[in-house]
């Protein structure tokens, strides 16, 4: 784990592995692991990048309201600081929202970018359901543990889990960032339809058929603005990114490599 001083702010961020560079964002309240289960399912060589959101991992707490800039100013600044001139970007859900705002920002830069569960514009549900993790945070990360996994796997995973939910819920809980009230206000703030006709690098735009904090239908409208984006959908929630994460890891190296 390294660290890069921007102006008052410390930027965790993590490399790992040698080869394709790709750079991973995050998604709210998570860390740089929040792609661990994809990582491992991802076939060929990678130099993965994994930068930190303000109040996540090694990553100070911002000093004020966290904007979509911040997030990409501080990625590319981790980018210059390794010497990685072109790469891929990947992000999931507030990740998401942050590879489509850096492609949108260093079109010469990114070579591919991938959303997982992003979304370009905050409606009046996710806003409210954005409030409610805030307030179940800060009134029980258990609690929210327990409503994030209730909402975000399917019926299906949450099955084969029973066994074992407790204890995810125990682990879950002492993982979610401090700066999560943070993150969860500029969720509540998302607004990138200015900015996406400037996106020139191919898109991929995976949805969760059963998400039920980011629509589906976020990811067609991504698709319908962004020129020659693809749309793919898959047939779990929100937290895809962990039960789907064999199929995700497929369609990204596969968008990845034709993209190269």
């Amino acid at each position: 784990m390294s660290t890069l001083t921007l102006g008052n702010a410390t930027v965790g961020y993590a490399v790992e592995g040698d080869g394709t560079p790709l750079l991973l964002f995050h998604g709210t309240t998570m860390s740089r692991t929040g792609w661990d289960m994809v990582r491992p399912e991802l076939p060929g060589s990678y130099q993965y990048v994994m930068v930190e959101f303000p109040g996540s991992g090694e990553s100070s707490m911002p000093e004020g309201p966290i904007e979509t800039a911040d997030l990409v100013v501080q990625a590319l600044a981790v980018m210059d600081h390794l010497g990685i001139e072109r790469f891929h970007v990947a992000g999931y859900s507030l990740g998401a929202v942050a590879a489509l705002a850096t492609a949108a920002a260093a079109p010469a830069r990114v070579i591919s970018c991938t959303s997982l569960c992003g979304w370009a514009t905050t409606d009046a549900r996710m806003k409210f359901t954005f409030g409610l993790w805030r307030q179940l945070i800060a009134t029980s990360p258990e609690l929210f543990m327990r409503y994030a996994v209730a909402d975000g796997f399917t019926a299906g995973a949450i099955a084969a889990m029973e066994p074992m939910l407790e204890a995810v819920v125990a682990m879950g809980a002492p993982t979610i960032a401090p700066g999560s009230d943070a993150q969860l206000d500029l969720d509540e703030r998302i607004d990138l339809s200015g900015v996406l006709g400037s996106i020139t690098s191919p898109t991929l735009i995976i949805g969760g058929e059963q998400d039920r904090w980011v629509d589906v239908s976020h990811s067609h409208a991504l698709g319908q603005a962004i020129a020659g984006s693809r749309v793919e959908t898959l047939p779990f929630g929100h937290l895809v990114i962990q039960e789907g994460a064999a199929a995700v890891a497929a369609l990204l190296h596969a968008h990845v490599s034709a993209s190269a």
